[in-house]
């Protein structure tokens, strides 16, 4: 069991993430970007880092938010999965809650995506995702997929 991907060009024509399907079901989305990265350079620098510290609107999981929101208009998604769309409103309401933060996983995600992802230069296989979410209700099918590619 694999998760095949699709990346996701955001607002600025920038790859800003994937949406990674187990069969057509949608069941990860993520960012190539931290939350404090506005620019999308993929450097967080100390004028965006004090920003993102300062904002009077919380910045957690708008990376993945801003991934979703973007996917919505990606036939290659919504064709495949027609319930997207609910997902995708859902995290932009919430900001990726219960968003999942285990390290083993950011590792494996990236390096599954970096076979799709091979426009962003300068990225090492093992930072490639920031930060993802998985669909609730997919977490053992990802969970599978990733001790099938470690061979457990």
């Amino acid at each position: 069991m694999a998760i095949d991907w699709v990346v996701i060009t955001g607002n600025t024509n920038k790859e800003a993430g994937a949406i990674g399907f187990i069969g057509n079901t949608a069941s990860v989305v993520v960012s190539f970007y931290d939350d404090a990265d506005g620019d999308m350079d993929g450097e967080v620098s100390w004028g965006e880092w004090v920003a993102s510290k300062i904002s009077p609107i919380g910045l957690g999981g708008i990376g993945v938010s801003r991934v979703a929101m973007a996917a919505r208009f990606n036939s290659d998604v919504v064709l495949r999965d027609p319930e997207f769309m609910d997902l995708a409103i859902n995290l932009f309401s919430k900001f990726a809650f219960g968003m999942v933060a285990d390290g083993l996983y950011t590792v494996y995600l990236s390096r599954s995506v970096s076979s799709v992802a091979k426009g962003i230069a300068g990225r090492a296989a093992t930072g490639l995702v920031k930060q993802f979410v998985i669909k609730k209700g997919m977490e053992a099918a990802v969970k599978k997929a990733y001790k099938a590619s470690i061979g457990y």
